[in-house]
């Protein structure tokens, strides 16, 4: 993804109104289908994939090693009580629909939260605090979307308790800037086996305070070719279209919409890549945008798993045959890869381990092109038993346009009780050494405590 000004860098980076989010890979490996052998999923990685019941698929071909067996699966339950609503970063509160003008006003940046404790957010005139009070971050609902729509403020958490920034359990989440508001795109997650159909967008004008603004693709409605495993999707905008990729059933689809927040159509009426078509799980995909505009979707996991391939210019078919990137020295699996582009140099990360592993983490590596070669690095993310933060992963890189600024989106196992399938999604900052390699990311419980404008 390019760190340009105006244009989307590659799906999981973000630039000036540009995408450049999501490494996320909720579905991790593919799930074994009955009888398919793979008790860890076909070979898919740790993303969110819905895991098989039977024996590994996966060993001892190229794809293997899925993390994504089975696993308890468990229903998301809500968010906690909203809080008091805080000041909108920089002048237009509420994201799309909070006031104009009032720079910081008590409107909150991505509307009213409402709170399952703390009634619903009043909606008025963006400067209104919302009425859920308690601690942590209020679930929302219709509430709290009516309270966005509205203009209402959007209340945060309490200091120290920033991370998770979503209500409920998501995971794999996608990061993407488009006209001065952030939006993340997760996997739906609280699901045996990673086994949720729709998809859903939050959105925020300062990175702390998030409106969840419902789902955008459902698959049992809006596709004709799958139903199910709706995983770690990326997005990025062309002109006036928004090109939503996203797994389902363990394969690779291509949706499209004219706004940030749907709804999305099927592209295509069939996979933009088929399940296992290219030696790799076909799942985790993720646009990056060269600087030269030159479209290119990573995907894939398993053993050696990670692929690139460009995309042709109409976003919908790919232009030749995916590569093989998988860095040297990555052992393992290999999923959820987000690539961007920093002075001059391509980084790509990706999660390897098992998702429902507290060892998950994210590595990473740097070439002199898209394709490589590339060569593992080193870890950047891993969990931190002291503050009881297991699997990290599924990242997506957050970069701010012309402040050399960047931000790691992921996620981690529900605090507490939560697992492999039940995770929930936090932001910390991501900083760099005078030569180009990463400074391994702390993960906190803290978060973000201050607001970052576009």
């Amino acid at each position: 993804m390019r760190i340009s000004p105006a244009i989307l860098w590659s799906a999981r980076v973000i630039g000036l109104g540009v995408v450049v989010a999501a490494l996320g890979c909720s579905g991790g490996g593919t799930p074994a289908a009955p009888g398919d052998g793979g008790g860890t999923g076909s070979g898919g990685a740790s993303s969110t994939g819905s895991g098989g019941a039977g024996p590994a698929m996966g060993g001892a071909t190229g794809a293997a090693g899925s993390t994504h067996a089975g696993g308890a699966g468990g229903v998301a339950t809500g968010g906690g009580s909203g809080s008091a609503a805080m000041g909108g970063a920089g002048g237009r509160n509420g994201g799309t629909a909070g006031n104009e003008g009032s720079a910081g006003a008590a409107g909150g940046a991505t509307g009213a939260r409402g709170g399952s404790g703390g009634g619903s957010a009043t909606g008025g005139g963006g400067g209104h605090a919302a009425a859920g009070g308690g601690s942590g971050r209020a679930g929302g609902g219709q509430a709290g979307r009516a309270a966005v729509d509205a203009g209402g403020a959007d209340a945060p958490s309490l200091a120290g308790t920033n991370n998770p920034v979503l209500p409920g359990l998501n995971a794999d989440p996608q990061i993407a800037l488009f006209d001065g508001v952030y939006y993340i795109y997760p996997t739906t997650d609280g699901f045996a086996n990673w086994t949720s159909t729709t998809f859903s967008v939050f959105s925020s004008t300062n990175l702390v305070d998030w409106t969840d603004r419902g789902v955008i693709l459902d698959l049992p409605r809006d596709l004709t070719w799958a139903t199910g495993h709706a995983w770690a999707p990326t997005i990025t905008r062309v002109g006036s279209t928004y090109y939503f990729y996203f797994c389902a059933d363990q394969q690779i689809g291509v949706a499209t919409a004219s706004s940030p927040t749907g709804p999305f159509k099927d592209a295509l009426g069939h996979p933009l890549i088929a399940t296992t078509a290219y030696g790799t799980h076909s799942i985790d995909p993720y646009l990056f945008t060269d600087d030269d505009g030159t479209n290119y979707l990573t995907f894939g996991s398993g053993t050696n798993g990670a692929r690139v391939v460009k995309l042709g210019a109409d976003l919908t078919s790919l232009v030749g045959t995916p590569a093989n990137i998988t860095p040297s020295g990555a052992s393992g699996v290999v999923e959820g890869t987000v690539m961007f582009k920093r002075n001059g140099t391509y980084y790509l990360q990706w999660s390897e381990g098992d998702t429902r592993n507290a060892t998950y983490q994210v590595a990473y590596a740097k070439a002199q092109a898209p394709t490589g070669p590339f060569a593992r690095l080193g870890v950047i993310l891993s969990e931190n038993t002291t503050l009881g933060i297991l699997g990290p992963g599924g990242n997506t890189v957050l970069s701010i346009p012309g402040r050399d600024e960047y931000y790691i989106v992921y996620h981690r196992f529900k605090i507490p009780g939560g697992d492999g399938t039940h995770r929930e999604t936090c932001i910390d900052r991501m900083s760099f050494n005078n030569d180009g390699t990463i400074v391994p990311v702390t993960p906190t419980l803290n978060g973000l405590q201050t607001a970052v404008a576009p």
